[in-house]
């Protein structure tokens, strides 16, 4: 399986999220910034596709510092996840339109609401 994509690490120092996908696997990852450079963090979140962010359930959260290190940790903790959701099984659109977290102006499930 190819290498999953990350930013190089001036991308986060200099304050940039990263949002992008892998397969079915959706991730964000989010840097944080501090005087201290031990102190930089990087959060990163995956959830299971199609839908975008805002519209799913996060399934885990885990922090990783921010330095070449943290990268290459979170790469293979990333790649642990595509494979975990590459092995589920393939759902159909109706059963991933069930899983979708309706954002407030989501009026589809009531038909009196323009």
């Amino acid at each position: 399986m190819a290498e999953l994509f990350l930013p190089v690490l001036s991308h986060f120092l200099n304050g940039n999220p990263w949002t992008a996908s892998d397969g079915r696997m959706r991730y964000r990852v989010v840097p944080s910034l501090a005087q201290n450079v031990e102190e930089c963090i990087l959060t990163a979140q995956v959830w299971e596709g199609p839908w975008a962010y805002e519209f799913s359930q996060v399934e885990e959260e885990k922090i990783f510092p921010l330095t070449e290190a943290g990268l290459k940790v979170l790469r293979q903790w990333l790649g642990d996840w595509r494979e975990d959701i590459a092995q589920r099984p393939h759902r159909t659109m109706e059963e991933d339109y069930k899983r979708r977290i309706p954002d407030e102006t989501d009026h589809t499930d009531d038909p009196e609401k323009p």
